[in-house]
């Protein structure tokens, strides 16, 4: 028995890195997946995974920051794997921009990409539940980037500090209503890192457990906060960064 068996769970961004090990997870633990992501190969390839491994699965394509697109795969996962429990909104974009150079369109495609994005998935899946009077369980992927800053980094910084704040808002406006939300903040991933070897371990370096963390690390920490294992927290951000933070 899985503690997670019997619900299902949504998983925006689930073709690769965070978000496929996060979908992978939670279906190992017993959830039917819904794998989401804006690249329809990536999706479909994820559910193909749980299903080879004997789990319930589904894919779809979807712009996270479109509204319409996104009630579409939220309805898409219901009608094809039954009312939603868990929802994780990993879906997200990085790229670096000094802030003097910064133009519009870069600050408002990461603001829409990674916080816009989590407004709007909540918001149809929260109407949802209430409509259907009963709770879920939302987590959001922020970053420590949201808690200290980084150069040529401050749309993306503001991005995920928001992304907490709005976590912390659901989490107060609907815990007595059954909806839970929290969030976590990795640190350096391995799947987000530059590629150049001699450069990766400069960060490790950096970290007292003295290596960079892997996907597996985060998706670990949502199954715990997907479960009832983490039934008396709600409006928390947990940090999987290795102990960046105690610098």
């Amino acid at each position: 028995m899985g503690r997670l068996d019997g619900r299902v769970a949504l998983v925006t961004g689930a073709g690769r890195g965070i978000g496929r090990a996060i979908a992978l997870r939670l279906a190992a633990d017993g959830a039917a997946v819904a794998a989401s992501d804006i690249n329809a190969e990536t999706a479909r390839d994820t559910a193909a995974h749980i299903e080879a491994s004997g789990g319930r699965a589904w894919a779809s394509q979807a712009d996270v920051t479109d509204r319409a697109s996104v009630q579409a795969m939220i309805d898409g996962a219901a009608a094809a794997l039954g009312t939603l429990d868990i929802l994780v909104n990993n879906a997200g974009i990085f790229f670096n921009a000094a802030f003097d150079a910064m133009t519009d369109e870069e600050w408002h495609r990461m603001i829409n990409t990674n916080l816009t994005s989590v407004f709007l998935v909540s918001q149809i899946a929260i109407r949802a539940w209430l409509a259907a009077s009963r709770g879920g369980t939302i987590i959001n992927l922020a970053s420590i980037s949201g808690q200290i800053a980084f150069t040529h980094s401050a749309h993306y910084c503001a991005a995920k500090a928001g992304v907490h704040a709005l976590t912390q808002c659901i989490a107060l406006e609907y815990g007595e209503r059954g909806i839970r939300a929290n969030s976590i903040a990795p640190g350096i991933i391995e799947t987000q890192i530059l590629p150049d070897p001699a450069g990766a371990q400069a960060w490790a370096n950096r970290l007292p457990i003295k290596r960079l963390g892997k996907p597996e690390d985060v998706a670990d920490v949502a199954a715990f906060l997907a479960s009832d294992d983490s039934r008396y927290m709600t409006g928390a951000l947990v940090f999987v960064d290795g102990g960046w933070m105690l610098e």
